[in-house]
């Protein structure tokens, strides 16, 4: 059970960090520019909230904040680099 906790904590984290990036302007997953929702960071926000109250209830408060906050900083880090990389290859193919 504490497996499948771990990885909806993780998952749902990461979809958060993923749901932040293509709510920003400059995202550059999708060809068509961020979300053309009003209020397209909401769905982020949900899950970010899923995943700490997830992280909660494996580790103690003070350790769920902090494995919380570094897998949303690392999931942010990342996404930008993987925009790029997509942008980059679609526009050599």
């Amino acid at each position: 059970m504490t497996a499948w906790l771990s990885l909806l904590a993780m998952l749902s984290g990461t979809g958060a960090a993923a749901l932040f990036y293509l709510a920003s302007p400059q995202q550059q997953w999708r060809a068509a520019g961020p979300w053309p929702a009003r209020q397209r960071w909401w769905p982020g926000c949900l899950c970010a909230l899923l995943s700490l109250i997830v992280m909660t209830r494996l580790l103690a408060p003070k350790e769920a904040a902090f494995a919380w906050c570094v897998l949303l900083m690392f999931g942010g880090s990342v996404a930008p680099f993987l925009g790029a990389w997509r942008a980059r290859a679609g526009k050599s193919g």
